[in-house]
Formats: structure tokens, sequence, C-alpha cells
């Protein structure tokens, strides 16, 4: 099933604002908090990458990604996932927020409102 454009909004805001918040925890040094968030970020931001490859399976997020993405944007998410730990998170999210750069061009294209979300940005 589709987003609708607010959810698809909800999709982008919520990829970034749990992005902003990890920002926030990791200087605090809260490890197992830093990780809670890249998951939150990453669940939000599969939904922004169905929303483009496969929109008709962009609700189902994550559990949808393995049999829905083209391979290059499928790899970078194992990559991600496969550092989301304690120990190794801070490369986690670099590689995060490189995958959002990599579409950055396209999700700005299509986002109802962008400019919410380059506030945080």
């Amino acid at each position: 099933m589709s987003l609708t454009p607010l959810e698809f909004q909800d999709a982008i805001d919520d990829t970034v604002w749990y992005l902003y918040q990890y920002y926030w925890s990791a200087k605090r040094e809260n490890e197992i908090w830093c990780v809670h968030l890249l998951r939150n970020s990453l669940e939000h931001f599969a939904k922004v990458l169905l929303h483009k490859y496969c929109p008709e399976r962009a609700v189902l997020g994550l559990k949808a990604l393995d049999k829905s993405l083209p391979t290059d944007p499928l790899n970078e998410i194992v990559h991600i996932m496969n550092c989301m730990s304690l120990e190794t998170h801070e490369v986690a999210v670099k590689k995060l927020v490189n995958a959002f750069n990599n579409e950055s061009d396209w999700i700005f294209a299509n986002a109802p409102n962008k400019e919410k979300i380059r506030e945080l940005l």
C-alpha cells in the first residue's frame, strides 16, 4: 500500500528527527539509546526508500525491503544494520546519513513540506 503525502512527509520528518536525537544522545555517550534512535530512524527511512522504489509496498517499511529495493540501496541498508551495535553505531549513523544524502535530491523534490526538514539537517 502506498503512503499518502502526509505519511510520506511524516516518514521523512521522523527519519531526520531521530537522527537529530541521536546526535544529542551520542554527545551524552548514551550508547544504548543511540542504537535505539538509529533503529527508529532506519524504520522511517525504509518507508521513504520504498515510497521511491516500490510505492505500493511503502507502508510495510523494513519488512518489505529485502524483496522491494534495488541492490544498491538494499546493500546500504544491510551495511547500516550490520553496524547497529553499542560498539559500532558511529559507523552506522555515518552510513545512514550518507544513504539519506544519496536520496536527498529526490526526497526534497517530492516532499510536501521540505522546509520543515531542512532546519534539522
